[in-house]
């Protein structure tokens, strides 16, 4: 029995092929896909970043972050360092700017020059459909899961 409008099915699909991409280009590095969004994330945002917004732009549960900040903290690829008296950033060290340029800079130039190709209009109504479709989803879902 389906229940799926068939477009869904084909976003679902897409995006299902999407994240394998991004799990097969980890794998290819050496690095599971939480050291891979999280040296990222890094890289996207800028070092430094405070602990708590990398969490939450990773996206994934803080147990896992946390165990993948553990591994890249004793392989000397990130530091953590005090921001305040409970804040913490994360750094990359040499080593880690080093290893993001052979890793992850390779795919975020890769998704640049796909932005070039599509152009600034293509780019714009992709982003701009994206953040509407999750929009409408969120308030979908918090509304699910109030009447639960």
């Amino acid at each position: 029995m389906r229940y799926s409008h068939p477009k869904l099915r084909r976003i679902n699909h897409l995006i299902s092929e999407l994240d394998h991409m991004y799990h097969e280009a980890a794998l290819s590095f050496k690095l599971t896909d939480s050291e891979f969004s999280i040296l990222y994330t890094l890289c996207v945002e800028g070092d430094g970043c405070a602990l708590n917004q990398l969490v939450q732009y990773v996206a994934l549960p803080k147990q896992t972050v946390n165990s993948a900040l553990r591994k890249l903290e004793e392989g000397k690829i990130i530091t953590l360092t005090l921001n305040g008296k409970r804040k913490k950033n994360v750094n990359l060290t040499q080593l880690g700017q080093e290893l993001c340029l052979k890793t992850v800079i390779k795919v975020i130039e890769l998704e640049n020059s796909i932005f070039l190709i599509w152009g600034e209009e293509k780019s714009d109504r992709y982003i701009e459909e994206t953040r509407e479709y999750n929009n409408l989803m969120q308030e979908g879902l918090n509304n699910i899961c109030k009447s639960n």
